[in-house]
């Protein structure tokens, strides 16, 4: 199930300098680096002479020259030197990937050429580069496939059981009004719940001493982008349903999520928090970004834990019981999203 026509994120932009950077995405190796006009360029990365990595060899300029033999390719993946050979072999050719950068990422295309837009490449990452808030991102290998992930981000009651030490509790699970939309190939899902108890991380930051309305929004995007919006209130004063795609209310935190399938049962996951810098005193700043990076982390364990039972079942031969047995009435956004990646896979 994995959408090649799409732009899908490889690197942070602060990742790519001089030194070429490997990569697997969507099962194929890729070498990326930055021109010296400051492009990012991606090519296979796999020296058609004897397989060796041209992650592992040089770049010189605009160049890649291979670690082995010294073939050395063009930004466009053209040999254009042999060493010790005039004529270039017609074979001697690496695949170029169209590229685009935008707020932060770098985006690779893994499909048809032809079909790369880079107008059409994902900017919904709008507060990365925002002086005004403090962001802490990261990123996992995710020993599970992409779709599990997904899964997770577009149901947030899992927040009242994995997180309950930070962003969750029970209330989010069990007082949560929700509501799923469905456009095209967009899906997104909120989840209303007024006058509870606030969870810790709102108590610490945002000094509540009362019960709170709470609301989140989680919008995915094709091939496998989340936006996820946090907001609260003290209760009784949060906004109707116009504002919880994009109102943080009086203390939350938006969260941004690209997710590189590496193998059916790997995915790279690119994760970022964001938030007014005025909401993290400074003598907390240390303490929030510890917390912010133990929930991908506590996350990550169910992840690998899910695709370890799929996988046991599988080599079993019993597959018909790798997907769930049944279906509750949160899952209503997960299951619109599993639709439309197999449509966009067909």
């Amino acid at each position: 199930m994995l959408i090649r026509n799409a732009w899908y994120v490889a690197a942070w932009s602060t990742e790519l300098g001089n030194d070429p950077i490997a990569r697997v995405m969507l099962g194929e190796p890729v070498v990326l680096f930055r021109a010296e006009d400051g492009t990012a360029v991606a090519l296979a990365d796999r020296c058609p002479h004897r397989n060796l990595p041209l992650s592992a060899g040089r770049r010189d300029a605009d160049r890649l020259e291979c670690g082995y033999h010294g073939l050395v390719f063009d930004r466009n993946g053209r040999c254009v030197h042999v060493p010790g050979q005039g004529a270039v072999p017609d074979w001697a050719r690496v695949r170029p990937y169209p590229t685009a950068e935008k707020l932060g990422w770098v985006f690779v295309w893994m499909g048809d050429p032809e079909q790369a837009d880079p107008e059409l490449a994902p900017d919904f990452q709008t507060r990365l580069l925002d002086d005004d808030w403090i962001t802490h991102s990261g990123t996992i290998e995710a020993g599970c496939g992409y779709r599990l992930i997904l899964d997770n981000l577009l149901d947030l009651s899992h927040l009242a059981f994995v997180h309950a030490s930070s962003t969750g509790n029970r209330a989010l699970a069990e007082a949560a009004t929700i509501a799923t939309e469905v456009d095209g190939d967009h899906v997104r899902v909120t989840r209303w719940m007024s006058d509870i108890p606030p969870a810790q991380s709102f108590v610490d930051y945002a000094h509540y001493d009362g019960n709170i309305d709470r609301w989140q929004a989680s919008a995915y995007t094709p091939p496998a982008y989340i936006y996820v919006n946090s907001g609260s209130c003290a209760a009784g004063d949060g906004p109707g349903p116009e504002c919880w795609l994009d109102d943080q209310g009086i203390w939350g935190f938006v969260v941004y999520h690209a997710l590189t399938p590496v193998t059916p049962a790997s995915t790279r996951q690119f994760w970022a928090v964001s938030l007014p810098t005025k909401w993290v005193p400074d003598g907390r700043r240390e303490i929030f970004e510890s917390q912010m990076r133990e929930i991908p982390r506590e996350d990550i364990a169910v992840y690998e834990a899910q695709q370890r039972v799929i996988d046991i079942v599988g080599a079993a031969g019993n597959l018909g019981d790798v997907d769930a047995r049944g279906t509750l009435a949160a899952d209503e956004a997960l299951l619109a999203m599993r639709r439309i990646i197999r449509r966009l896979a067909g």
